[in-house]
């Protein structure tokens, strides 16, 4: 199934979702207003300190699953909000102090935009993250199973979640007309 989101985010935790669904037959479009403190997640911009970043993904995503907690969380973060530099900064000290992160310097995402990737494997999931090299923007997501479940016809790896992000702008409204 394939969707396209158009997400807004304001530093209070209210928002907007637009999502289609393709192709889009008979397929209805939802349009979601999320009011003040109704989006999950920590309020306000990315945080700049690593530790307080690290604090940030640990209400998304609990401890115990780390180092792939990092990522979902830094997923979560980062397709609601794009960083300024020092939060970009703050995000590569906590995934480079982050044991158990895995670093590909060149990865390509569905668009064929090519970024640096990170993952980590958990239960036989991989996560990973496709950074822009030059912004740190998130180009793109995946959760992959790397073994298909038993009763299963598929062969090897396969991806069962993943999100493209083509834009990332700033505005001051989700008004879009």
């Amino acid at each position: 199934m394939l969707f396209q989101e158009q997400r807004w985010r304001a530093d209070d935790a209210s928002g907007r979702v637009i999502r289609s669904r393709y192709p889009g037959g008979n397929q209805p479009t939802d349009d979601s207003t999320y009011y003040p403190g109704q989006l999950d997640g920590p309020i306000g911009p990315i945080a700049a300190d690593p530790t307080a970043l690290t604090a940030q993904i640990n209400t998304t995503q609990p401890r115990f699953l780390r180092p792939t907690a990092i990522l979902r969380g830094l997923a979560s973060l980062l397709g609601w909000r794009t960083p300024n530099q020092p939060a970009r900064t703050a995000i590569l000290t906590v995934l480079r102090d982050t044991p158990g992160i895995t670093y590909h310097p060149s990865v390509t995402d569905r668009a064929g935009r090519t970024g640096i990737g990170v993952s980590a494997t958990a239960d036989d999931i991989r996560f990973l993250l496709i950074l822009n090299p030059s912004t740190g923007e998130l180009l793109a997501y995946e959760r992959a199973a790397l073994t298909p479940p038993a009763d299963s016809d598929r062969n090897g790896a396969f991806v069962d979640d993943y999100h493209l992000f083509l834009v990332h702008t700033h505005t001051t409204s989700s008004d879009n007309s």
